[in-house]
Formats: structure tokens, sequence, C-alpha cells
């Protein structure tokens, strides 16, 4: 029947017109909402949470090798020459710091006498150009530096911390310590951003300083697309990777974030499939009730139909 079918067709796409409209529209609004997110809060805090641990870390060794630097009494000795007869008692006093702090070596360096002194006694004249790390320290501008030493056979990693010592305005030399930061590299290797995402550290130019794979110590990236927050995807070993960093407070260093894309966005896509699965679900099911309900409600019209078609052959059949 003509009107059957036009009712047919009416109400499916009654149904299933606006069902798909506000799926599709649900999914890409949901996409949007979620990568969004993805990209520009969560991935950023979790960067912010790991960077945070790591400057907690570095912060301690900063403190102590300032506590030297601003010590009266060894600003005192400096300015007076460096008298021999005092230099063991500043040299048990770097020793206790050391033990006191946990640190490797403790030591402060003068630019008057270019001597080298250590917690261990040992006293050594300045050479260069092997020396050369601290004119260049003294001659910048930076407070304190951070000079990283890491083996790469074993992956562990210990900071040199050089704090500038000032003297009537001038800079007259440098005190600090040497720390292990293996909790800090503990910290790169367990850290993990979302499902299967790695961090680790870089310096300025994009040379590899600490990462949870130590064949990769060394190694170099490049950073002028992911840095200071901005995302790029990158392709490696057959896998596309959205990377991104942000700058570490105390020295010239990142830490840069990679993700497996299908690990990042894969949760979205699922919710997605899902989502259109349940949608078509519920389509295919609508048709079958307008089916019944037309069926149903033209039951008694079909029953009339076919009454008055066969008495209406009948009647034709008697003339």
């Amino acid at each position: 029947m003509l009107l059957k079918h036009k009712l047919y067709t009416s109400l499916i796409a009654a149904t299933l017109l606006p069902l798909c409209i506000s799926t599709v529209f649900f999914s890409n609004s949901l996409h949007d909402l979620t990568s969004n997110k993805l990209a520009n809060q969560e991935l950023p805090t979790a960067l912010s949470n790991v960077r945070n641990a790591i400057e907690w870390q570095l912060s301690e060794p900063i403190a102590t090798s300032r506590a030297i630097a601003t010590n009266l009494f060894v600003k005192q000795w400096l300015q007076d020459g460096e008298s021999a007869e005092n230099k063991q008692q500043y040299i048990d006093y770097l020793n206790n710091v050391k033990l006191t702090d946990d640190a490797i070596s403790a030591f402060i360096v003068s630019d008057t006498s270019q001597q080298y002194y250590s917690y261990s006694g040992e006293v050594r004249q300045l050479s260069y150009p092997s020396d050369n790390w601290f004119t260049d320290f003294l001659s910048s501008n930076k407070r304190y530096g951070l000079i990283f030493d890491i083996n790469k056979q074993t992956g562990k990693a210990k900071v040199y911390v050089n704090y500038i010592i000032e003297i009537e305005g001038e800079r007259r030399g440098l005190a600090g310590i040497s720390h292990s930061v293996s909790s800090m590299n503990e910290i790169i290797k367990s850290q993990s951003i979302g499902n299967g995402g790695i961090v680790f550290l870089v310096d300025a130019v994009g040379e590899i300083k600490l990462h949870p794979n130590q064949s990769m110590i060394g190694e170099s990236i490049p950073l002028n697309n992911i840095i200071y927050g901005l995302q790029t995807t990158i392709e490696r070993d057959n896998h596309t990777l959205v990377s991104s960093s942000i700058p570490l407070q105390s020295l010239d260093w990142h830490l840069v974030a990679e993700i497996p894309e299908d690990k990042l966005y894969g949760p979205i896509d699922e919710a997605i499939r899902n989502n259109l699965i349940f949608g078509g679900l519920i389509a295919i099911l609508g048709v079958i009730l307008i089916i019944l309900l037309v069926n149903r409600m033209f039951r008694p019209i079909e029953k009339i139909t076919n009454s008055v078609s066969s008495l209406a052959t009948k009647i034709v059949g008697k003339h």
C-alpha cells in the first residue's frame, strides 16, 4: 500500500535523522572537548608535576651551596687573604657540610689566589684551559650554575652546584657541593604520562641527559617545535608520538614528554565508537518498532481492504 510505505518512510526518517545528527554532533563535541582538555590541561599539568618534583630534588644542593657562599666567615677569610693557619678550619667546615647534607663533595674556589679548596683537604692551583668553567662562571651574571655529570653505562648522575661568592659587590669566587641526583633519575624512569607516555630531560640544545632508556642518553632531539609547551607529532620506530616540553626553572634544561598518539586519544576514539554502536543499535531497534507499529496500525485496514476486494470479486463473478 502506498500510504503504508509513505508512513514507513516518514516515521523512519523522523527517527533516524535526529538520532544521526545528535550522535555525530555529540561525537565531534566529545572528541574536540577531550582533545583540548588533554592538550591544554592534562598534559601540561602532568609535565608541571614532574618538573616540580625535579626542582624539589635540585633545591637542596642549591640551598646548601648558597649557605657556603654567603657564610660571613668564609667571605672574610677570602677577603683577608686566605691565611694558611685558618685553612684547616674551613676545610673541616666543608667536610662537615658534606657529611651533614650527604653530599659527594664540597668546595670553595678563590679568584684571588686561584686556589681550589676541597672538603678532603686537597688544595690545588687552578689550571687552564681545563678550569675554564671557573672563569666562564665568574664572567657570567648567574648567581649559581648547575653542571651534570652522568655515567651513560650506569645511568647514575650527580650535579655540581656552583654558587657565586660576592665580596663588596665583586664576584670573588664560588662555593658549592656535588650531590647525587639518583632520586631525580628514578623520577624520570618511573614517571609516566597517560597510558604509555614517558618523560626525559634534555639540555638547552636538545641533547638527552636523563632518559628511562639509558641508551638514549647523548642522543639529540629538535626542540623548536615543542619548546615552552608547544605540541607536535613525530614519527619514531613506526609509531606516531605526541611530544611537548616545559623548561626547568633551576637551569636551562627542558622536561620533554612523549606519548603514543593512539594511547593518548585511544580512550576518546573508543568512547566515540561505543557511542556510534549504541546509536546504531537504537536506530535498528527504532526501525523494528516502527515496522511493528505500522503493521499493527494497518492490519485492520488491510483486513477490510481484503474483504472488500474479495466481495467485489464475488459480485463481479456473479454477473
